[in-house]
């Protein structure tokens, strides 16, 4: 049981489900379709072993979904498998022998994939607030937030942990084990009687690939900074004797790779420079060793080095960070195939990541950047390498008033860049780059651009536009500054929501609106919400629009909404979901009231999920007697753990948000995402 699928996708921290929901790591979902391209030669895939040295790969338990591996460009190269895509579509549908294909270039995927820091979404549950119906409510009264429906320390110590524990003791079940093992994962606490640790490793010797792979992967979700922990990741991603020693033979290239995302998230969570150091050291062997070519194994240690997030105060703290990038560079300098190629995409988003805007490197890998888009050299002369390039761009680039600005040279290769390059996805994160970099000057470049673009460029302006919107409106509160006038960008993104029927840009300028925080839309967005159910995507992210507005007067629109998605699952989440960003109290208790709905594993499953992200402590008790339920099958049961995981979690925002932000997820390989059993897959 996968924790969740593919870029957890819609709302808030929440995901995608599938219609007939696939578990894989402890609680896949069906996120975006399967970005993972074909090995090249040279990369190495890097698939699920047929048996490793030690353990061997057990069968599936239950029913799972296929792992295709289509192209990057998104055109499949045989009959598709038909699985569901985070916007309700089908990747790969068939229809008398005619593919129908999802576009790998739509906005929603990036939207998916980053999603998690615009919504904050357990913040808005956990957040005292008025009722529904309420005086508070209706006069708009600002409430002090606290978080009075928290589960309590008692609660996750007492009830939730021993719980988990006592499932995952009493079965060898596949999905159970490893959505129990997330679960406890997420709470990242040792119980007086138990040490998480003991508890996962004991599953690195299961017969079973999946259980493995995430007995791993837990260790590191876990952040438990302890001798033990960190060596055993080390161990297992080095394949060293330690890692043979617990793992009961030669370690295999997933579940190495997991162990590797594992060290990083560890490291990423505490600010010891010597943790970050030790973690460094090992992550660098893999990158560094010519001997490796496995790109599952690289990409894992590429990512988790770009998340370490080492400090600058310090001289041993300065060091992690110049032998991170240091180490990311050479590799990216590297004379390398059209395998390793992908790899090496991944290295100017995750220096992005470690630099930000601002430190004394970023503007020699600007530069870099920058010639790359540019002028590339015949290594450099690859569609993956330039769309990570303009992603990178996007933090790493200075703010625009005019053109006299420190980054005004990067926008104008950034602008050029959408306007004339081949690859259409690199010109569209071009423009999205540009919402993010920000400035006057940005925000005029886009308004004309979004006025004129057509087709699929207009989704992607609406939803830069909504970008810049944001994150000017969010520098302005963080620095105790005057909002900025963005009326410009939300005037024009009325006047196009106004004008347009399509559902697929009707959900762009949702977004965008909700993104700028275009008050003034809300009633034309709360009519055509009522209006137009059958529409359940657009519907879906109408919901999540005027949830990013946090406007209470939609929350009984959105309720209704809630009540009548009946079994269509997707929208039952988003609306969820929104309720929750909106500080709806009562969205909880109506999902709880559906939890009887056994028969249907579909409505069961995202019934789970959601209470997983909008339940409050109310929900613990229902979900525990759910998950110790013997009349229910593993799946459900199963799912129970994934909502308490959800609920118990110790973080903000989901453990894998920090790897999804900002990613190239178009450079994609088996273990990162690929619909059902990468980590970017797992809720």
């Amino acid at each position: 049981m996968r924790p969740l699928s593919l870029t957890n996708m819609l709302c808030a921290g929440a995901l995608v489900l599938l219609s007939n929901p696939s578990f894989a790591h402890g609680g896949s979902y069906a996120g975006p379709p399967d970005v993972v391209p074909p090995s090249p030669g040279g990369g190495g895939g890097g698939g699920r072993p047929s048996g490793p040295s030690g353990p061997t790969t057990g069968n599936p338990s239950g029913p799972t979904a296929p792992a295709p591996s289509g192209p990057a460009s998104g055109t499949p190269t045989g009959p598709s498998t038909g699985q569901p895509t985070p916007s309700g579509g089908m990747t790969g549908r068939t229809t008398g022998g005619i593919a129908l294909t999802t576009d790998l270039s739509a906005w929603d995927l990036w939207w998916e994939f980053n999603k998690d820091s615009f919504l904050h979404l357990k913040d808005a549950v956990h957040r005292s607030g008025p009722e529904t119906g309420s005086l508070e409510f209706y006069i708009g009264r600002r409430m002090t937030a606290f978080d009075t429906l928290k589960p309590t320390d008692n609660q996750i110590m007492n009830d939730v942990l021993p719980a988990l524990k006592k499932a995952i003791d009493a079965t060898d079940q596949r999905d159970i084990a490893s959505s129990c093992m997330i679960a406890m994962a997420k709470i990242g606490r040792d119980h007086p009687t138990f040490k998480l640790v003991d508890v996962f490793a004991k599953h690195l010797r299961r017969n079973d690939q999946e259980v493995r792979e995430t007995a791993a992967l837990a260790i590191g979700i876990a952040g438990i900074p302890g001798a033990t922990e960190v060596d055993l990741l080390i161990g297992l991603a080095l394949d060293n004797q330690a890692g043979r020693d617990a793992y009961g033979g030669e370690v295999d290239i997933r579940t190495r790779s997991f162990a590797a995302y594992g060290l990083g998230l560890l490291a990423h969570e505490h600010a010891s420079a010597e943790l970050k150091s030790k973690a460094m050291g090992a992550l660098a062997k893999l990158v560094e060793n010519d001997r490796i070519s496995q790109r599952n194994l690289k990409v894992a240690a590429i990512e988790a080095i770009g998340i370490l997030a080492p400090g600058t105060s310090t001289p041993a703290e300065r060091q992690v960070l110049v032998d991170a990038v240091q180490c990311l560079e050479s590799y990216y300098d590297k004379p390398l195939g059209a395998g390793e190629m992908l790899i090496a995409a991944h290295c100017p988003t995750a220096i992005a990541k470690l630099l930000g805007r601002t430190h004394e490197l970023s503007g020699h890998f600007r530069d870099r950047f920058v010639a790359d888009l540019t002028a590339p050299n015949k290594q450099k002369k690859n569609n993956d390498i330039a769309r990570s390039c303009a992603l990178a761009l996007g933090q790493l680039g200075l703010p625009v008033d005019d053109k006299s600005s420190p980054g005004a040279a990067c926008s104008a290769v950034l602008f050029d860049t959408y306007v004339n390059h081949k690859d259409a996805q690199t010109r569209y994160f071009a423009i999205l780059a540009l919402g993010q970099i920000g400035g006057k000057q940005n925000r005029a470049l886009l308004v004309n651009t979004l006025a004129r673009a057509k087709g699929l460029d207009r989704h992607w302006c609406a939803l830069a536009a909504g970008v810049h919107s944001f994150l000017a409106r969010r520098a302005a509160e963080q620095a105790q500054l005057q909002m900025p006038d963005d009326r410009m960008i939300g005037e024009l993104l009325f006047k196009q929501f106004k004008e347009e029927s399509g559902p697929e840009i009707v959900s762009a300028l949702a977004v965008a609106l909700g993104l700028d925080h275009h008050l003034e839309a809300v009633g034309a967005m709360r009519e055509r919400l009522l209006g137009d159910l059958n529409k359940q995507d657009q519907a879906g992210y109408l919901c999540i629009g005027l949830a990013l507005m946090g406007d209470r007067a939609a929350t009984e629109d959105v309720h209704k909404v809630l009540v009548a998605a009946g079994r269509r699952t997707d929208l039952m989440r988003q609306a969820a979901i929104a309720l929750g960003c909106l500080g709806d109290k009562t969205a909880a208790e109506y999902l709880r009231t559906r939890l009887d709905e056994g028969n249907n594993l579909a409505t069961l499953a995202a019934v789970s999920e959601a209470l997983g992200f909008i339940g409050d402590r109310n929900s613990i008790k229902p979900l525990q007697d759910m998950l110790f339920d013997s009349d229910l099958g593993p799946l459900p049961r199963a799912f129970a753990a994934v909502a308490l995981g959800g609920i118990a979690d110790r973080a903000p925002l989901p453990w894998n948000a920090k790897i999804k932000a900002n990613i190239n997820y178009r450079a994609s390989v088996e273990t990162l995402t690929n619909q059902q059993s990468g980590i970017l897959d797992i809720l």
